[in-house]
């Protein structure tokens, strides 16, 4: 029976210090990228998790765009939730080098600045675009 309790208590202490890497902690909105495309508020301040379906870069800028998931209790795309949550699209002003991103799970922290319209193959499709604070590869 001590054993159990020691177990016990363990496991529930251990819990309770479970929680994003520090570059992803804060206060964020909980609007999911899917539920921001049917209402859009500028400057929205989020914390998104997906995987990058896409990386482009410009001259002035760099830009994944990303396959959102639900994020579990750190803030990774969780394997246990399965639910699509559209696509977003994060930059930032500076090279991301495409082999370092492309495919991999990713969470991005920043503002969302406005949608942006963009094709998938034939469909017009609005994105949001987020301006990234971090972009934290798992």
């Amino acid at each position: 029976m001590k054993n159990f309790v020691i177990i016990t208590l363990s496991a529930l202490a251990l819990s309770a210090c479970i929680q994003p890497p520090k570059p992803l902690r804060g206060e964020y909105s909980e609007v999911s990228p899917k539920a921001y495309q049917a209402q859009p508020i500028k400057d929205l301040n989020v914390r998104w998790t997906g995987f990058v379906v896409d990386v482009e870069n410009t001259e002035e800028h760099s830009c994944l765009t990303i396959r959102a998931k639900v994020p579990d209790a750190v803030a990774r795309p969780s394997k246990r939730v399965r639910v699509d949550q559209g696509r977003f699209i994060a930059c930032k002003p500076t090279f991301l080098e495409p082999t370092s991103f492309l495919h991999k799970p990713v969470t991005v922290t920043g503002q969302v600045k406005r949608m942006v319209n963009k094709k998938i193959g034939e469909l017009d499709y609005n994105y949001p675009l987020v301006d990234a604070q971090v972009i934290y590869v798992w």
